[in-house]
């Protein structure tokens, strides 16, 4: 009854702000882009949903964006009140959306409602006396404040948690009477503790390591090692050292924790794989450690893609739209160089493959990637708890049968609009996730940001999201002649990346017999194996296609390089045959697809099943 209440009073009181501010608007017509910011802050807010503290900081940098840009490429209105007009109606929206959903800080809450009213003060006595020259004197304290706030609300970390997301936390949806489901909210915050491993220690098969002063020792890079820190990194010690066994001799020095766990058991399907891996290697005359980086004919591929990036770059810079999209394919084919030494096997030099994982870039940002990809994707792939990949597109699509529908869902039974929501995959992951991550310390609240305090990457982490969104992002609104041009550069840089990225990767994983594995295994080798788990999840699509592994980055030997991460994508061709054959041999479902568009419509179907309601399917 109490909640009824409040609720009735919200709606009085919204419908009573509303009329005020029309009759405002009516009274001073100059004052309508005031209303129409304020009411697309709301309007943004209502899409993007949970959790509101979050959102309102975002949207507060995206307004203080516009501001900067209307400041040089509007003249009629002046850019000056265009701005201020941007300005207000979010301040007064950040009010408004603070008092129903979120709690700020006393100083906080009374400096934005000074700063509210001194500029909707000086808005209405500077157009209402016509002092249009005014203007130009109040450009530099708009610009100074702008970026102050910028800065603030970037550094304002969710420091309190709104109200709207306490009221989820842990709780089951119940849509339909299903009670497997759940909003992506209540997944990120249903963990208790947030993180649970020590920060200091790597577990191994359920054994506890301090390998610190091994850190400097390690041959695969102190990246490498760092990456397994704080958390169960026994997916990542197995799957990087499957042709050797000097790694367990030399992890047992370092033991400190003792459980009832089996520290020399060890997937024993894999240990299969492996052993006829390495003895088919061999055969082909290719040394399964020394030779697993990339090739010379690699290495110059790599060569001619950075070219093309630099050559794109350089156009994009000087205001070329075709630049801004040749920028995109080239940031997706230098990918590949990301891609492999983000799995340090561009190279054997360990520093090669820390600055080559920056190949990234137009990506994904890349201090993330290692955390989400290297580490949680490839540990725990589809894993509705652990597998951050299934919880990018939430906004957008629904992937899988633990989230909860709603009515946004029901357009990806159409193609143009996973068309669509596939456009924003690259600006998702280097700039909303980044942010969110910088925010909160961790990515949905399932990987932990475990290198944050570590001053050079978390200025890495810092420099990239600054620098796409500034050179890919910002910069075409001053370089071309008009802001339509600048959108249209932007939109093709975007667009392009996102369809490529998604078309070639979601598929890779995305769809029913990926996400639902039936298969059930009496064989106790196959029982709990991860490797069995990586092929099952997993899809190759034209195995044998030199063009098709070109244009995809090497991601149509997808189960292999699920399998053996180490190994250079350029050679993955050598292994595919002996892994399907074992696969075959054990009954492990092995799925290979003869063309791209059968497994593309693989994604589809599984999209569009999920569009129903959960009752209708």
């Amino acid at each position: 009854m109490k909640s009824l209440i409040q609720d009735s009073s919200l709606t009085s009181l919204s419908a009573l702000w509303v009329t005020l501010c029309t009759g405002l608007v009516w009274k001073h017509p100059e004052l309508l882009l005031v209303f129409v910011s304020f009411t697309t802050c709301f309007a943004i807010a209502f899409v993007l949903g949970h959790p509101q503290n979050k959102v309102r900081v975002q949207i507060g940098i995206m307004a203080c964006v516009l501001a900067l840009l209307s400041l040089y490429h509007f003249r009629v209105p002046p850019p000056e009140y265009l701005a201020l007009s941007i300005l207000v109606g979010f301040l007064a929206f950040d009010h408004w959306y603070s008092a129903m959903y979120c709690t700020k800080p006393l100083a906080v809450a009374v400096e934005d409602a000074l700063t509210l009213t001194l500029q909707l003060t000086l808005l209405v006595l500077v157009l209402s006396s016509d002092q249009q020259a005014w203007w130009s004197s109040y450009r530099s304290f708009l610009l100074t404040w702008t970026v102050y706030k910028i800065t603030r609300l970037t550094w304002q970390v969710d420091q309190v948690p709104s109200s709207g997301d306490t009221k989820k936390r842990g709780v089951p949806a119940t849509t339909n009477g299903t009670s497997n489901e759940f909003t992506k909210t209540q997944i990120t915050s249903s963990k208790e503790p947030f993180f649970s491993h020590s920060d200091r220690l790597w577990t191994i098969r359920g054994e506890q390591y301090d390998l610190n002063e091994y850190i400097s020792l390690h041959p695969g890079g102190k990246e490498a090692i760092l990456l397994g820190r704080g958390r169960d990194c026994t997916a990542l010690f197995e799957s990087y050292h499957p042709f050797t066994q000097q790694h367990e001799t030399v992890l047992q020095k370092y033991r400190i924790h003792k459980t009832d766990t089996d520290v020399s058991s060890k997937d024993p399907f894999y240990s299969i794989l492996c052993q006829r891996v390495q003895e088919s290697l061999k055969e082909q005359n290719f040394h399964p450690r020394n030779d697993r980086a990339a090739s010379w004919l690699r290495c110059f591929y790599y060569a001619i893609i950075v070219t093309g990036v630099l050559l794109s770059a350089r156009a994009h810079f000087k205001g070329s739209i075709w630049g801004s999209f040749f920028l995109a394919v080239f940031g997706w084919l230098v990918g590949a160089l990301g891609h492999d030494a983000g799995h340090y096997s561009a190279s054997r030099s360990a520093w090669m493959n820390d600055w080559g994982v920056w190949a990234m870039s137009f990506l994904c940002n890349p201090i993330m990637w290692q955390h989400q990809h290297t580490y949680a994707h490839h540990s725990h792939t589809n894993s509705f708890e652990h597998d951050p990949d299934l919880h990018h597109f939430v906004t957008f699509l629904r992937v899988h049968r633990r989230f909860q529908h709603n009515d946004v869902y029901k357009y990806q039974s159409n193609v143009p609009y996973v068309i669509f929501a596939y456009c924003f995959v690259c600006f998702g992951t280097c700039f909303w996730v980044p942010m969110s991550v910088i925010q909160e310390g961790g990515i949905y609240g399932m990987v932990e940001w475990t290198d944050r305090k570590r001053p050079l990457r978390a200025l890495g982490m810092w420099a990239h999201l600054l620098v796409y969104v500034g050179f890919l992002m910002v910069w075409p609104f001053f370089v071309h002649s008009t802001l339509l041009k600048g959108l249209c550069a932007v939109v093709a840089h975007v667009a392009t990346c996102g369809l490529l990225f998604a078309l070639f990767s979601q598929i890779n994983h995305l769809n029913e017999a990926s996400l639902e594995r039936k298969q059930q295994h009496d064989n106790p080798l196959l029982k709990n194996s991860w490797a069995v788990a990586q092929i099952e999840t997993s899809n190759n699509f034209c195995p044998q296609s030199s063009f098709w592994h070109v244009l995809s980055n090497g991601l149509n030997l997808q189960i292999e390089h699920h399998l053996f991460p180490g190994l250079n994508h350029c050679h993955l061709y050598r292994i595919q045959p002996i892994v399907q054959a074992t696969c075959r041999e054990f009954g492990v479902e092995y799925k290979s697809y003869p063309s791209w568009s059968e497994l593309m419509n693989a994604t589809l179907q599984w999209l569009d099943k999920l569009a129903k309601a959960p009752s209708s399917h």
